[in-house]
């Protein structure tokens, strides 16, 4: 449990990080409509990304033997999903 709460902070940090860069990026942005599908399209790519490189991740700790941070990086991904693409819909809607 201590392995999942450590790889799920680190990824929601990431998370955070980017969403900001993200809605820092759009900010300045003659339409407001352009705006909203530029944050949601590019958050929607970013939050793929991150959730596709924590399951190669766990598929390499899978491959090493390591079953114990494998399923914490899984568990870190589904946690990215669920929250990554709330918070990219919730950013684009402001």
């Amino acid at each position: 449990m201590k392995e999942f709460m450590k790889i799920a902070g680190f990824n929601l940090l990431v998370l955070l990080g980017y969403s900001l860069a993200i809605r820092f990026l759009f900010m300045f942005s003659a339409k407001a409509n352009d705006r909203s599908t530029g944050i949601a399209l590019l958050s929607a790519f970013a939050v793929g990304v991150h959730v596709l490189e924590a399951l190669v991740t766990m598929a390499g700790k899978f491959g090493t033997g390591d079953k114990a941070v494998a399923r914490a990086w899984l568990g870190a991904a589904g946690v990215v999903l669920v929250v990554g693409f709330s918070v990219c819909l919730g950013n684009a809607s402001l």
